[in-house]
């Protein structure tokens, strides 16, 4: 990107907070890019192997369930500081580091002895958070330049498509991704760093987001301002728990239902494509959750696709495989597909612009924090009972989880 254009680009982001769109603004250009990058880091060629890989080399299920914490702590301890950086330094510059620490991290794989883990788990976690504040930030930006007047509406269809097509990725690379494993068992992870490495190139399309050299000096100032905008709306704070309850729930069971699958004498490719398959419904409901929000309110479709969630766990806590398959592969899809861009667009509405990314970077801090908990929880289970029964556990936690922060949010709205 040549000077005159980033000029050019650092006036039309300015635009925004006018309401106006000048019609020089490349926002189909950042969208292009955008979407790029998304799809590339999105071919996931690990996500249906690497738990079997790690058991392949002989870690029990707590052992890897203490790893994915590692991760989750070292996610949880990066998160506020790199939605800061995100907001004062650059957001895009967040991404680009996502990225390349997320290319070195993979490559550890391939010495998998239990120091290197720890060091693998922990530099994932810190990409994650790099990405986690500055993702969606930068996508809201998009939309308000491509809608002004309708920013809310623009940013639901875009984030749908965003899902849509980082699933077409998630596709292709776990679906290849068993193939992989079957060939050679370190080839997912050979091209999982180089998806990171090819995510940096549509970056650099995109314009720079930070704050002023005024807002850089005073970091923790930025914090206590995006603390107090939660502080003061508790609808906000619900979406955030609530957000973080739900992922928190799906992620632990995505993750583990490789090994129950494996159980089941499933081959590695047949795993891949389950897993693969299971998309199809996440797509579909993806694609239709721009109608959704239009038509259900947002105080009805929250709690509807929770208990959505809540009925796949009952599903899969229940003996019977095929019941299970249907509530993994259809039920608990659904909710995670409508949930993620919904809650998204309504947090995004409700946040300060310059606080964004430390916004967003508390829901992924508050949905590592539970995973810090719920995955060696699950592992230790896992060990000790059957899947169906760590099932069961998982869906009365949820139920009351649910209920609490429904409580928490109505009793803040009462004394506001």
């Amino acid at each position: 990107m040549s000077n005159m254009d980033t000029i050019h680009d650092q006036i039309a982001i300015a635009t925004i907070s006018d309401g106006i769109a000048p019609a020089h603004v490349p926002w189909r250009r950042w969208l292009a890019a955008f979407y790029c990058f998304d799809v590339t880091t999105s071919l996931l060629f690990t996500s249906a192997v690497w738990v079997i890989y790690l058991a392949s080399q002989g870690y029990s299920p707590l052992a890897i369930g203490l790893f994915e914490t590692i991760f989750h702590i070292a996610k949880f301890v990066a998160e506020v500081p790199t939605g800061i950086f995100a907001d004062l330094v650059g957001r895009r510059k967040s991404l680009v580091i996502c990225c390349i620490i997320g290319a070195i991290e993979n490559l550890l794989f391939l010495a998998p002895a239990p120091p290197v883990m720890v060091l693998s788990f922990s530099l994932a976690g810190i990409s994650w958070a790099f990405r986690g504040g500055a993702h969606e930030a930068i996508l809201w930006m998009i939309a308000g330049h491509a809608e002004p007047a309708n920013q809310s509406a623009r940013y639901s269809k875009l984030i749908s498509r965003m899902f849509m097509l980082a699933l077409v990725g998630e596709i292709i690379g776990t679906a290849s991704g068993g193939f992989l494993g079957h060939l050679l068992t370190i080839l997912p992870f050979i091209f999982q760093s180089a998806a990171f490495a090819l995510g940096i190139v549509p970056l650099l399309m995109l314009p720079e987001q930070r704050g002023t050299k005024e807002q850089r000096a005073r970091p923790l100032v930025h914090l206590r301002t995006g603390l107090r905008a939660v502080q003061q709306a508790p609808a906000l704070l619900g979406l955030l728990l609530i957000s973080a309850l739900t992922d928190s729930c799906w992620q632990t069971i995505y993750f583990y239902y490789q090994l129950y699958l494996h159980g089941l004498g499933f081959s590695l490719p047949a795993i891949g494509l389950l897993v693969a398959a299971s998309t199809v419904t996440s797509f579909l409901f993806t694609a239709a959750t721009p109608f959704i929000m239009r038509h259900l309110p947002q105080r009805w479709l929250v709690p509807l696709f929770v208990s959505v969630e809540i009925v796949g766990l009952f599903c899969m806590s229940l003996p019977q495989p095929i019941i299970s398959l249907f509530g993994y592969l259809v039920l608990f899809q659904a909710s995670v597909a409508v949930l993620a861009p919904a809650i998204s667009t309504y947090i995004n509405e409700r946040s300060p612009e310059a606080q964004r990314a430390t916004i967003f970077s508390l829901q992924t801090g508050l949905f590592s924090a539970a995973m810090i908990v719920l995955f060696p929880l699950f592992g230790l289970g896992i060990t000790q009972v059957a899947y169906s029964t760590v099932y069961r556990w998982t869906l009365e936690g949820l139920i009351v989880g649910s209920i609490a922060i429904g409580i928490l949010v109505w009793i803040l709205k009462r004394s506001a």
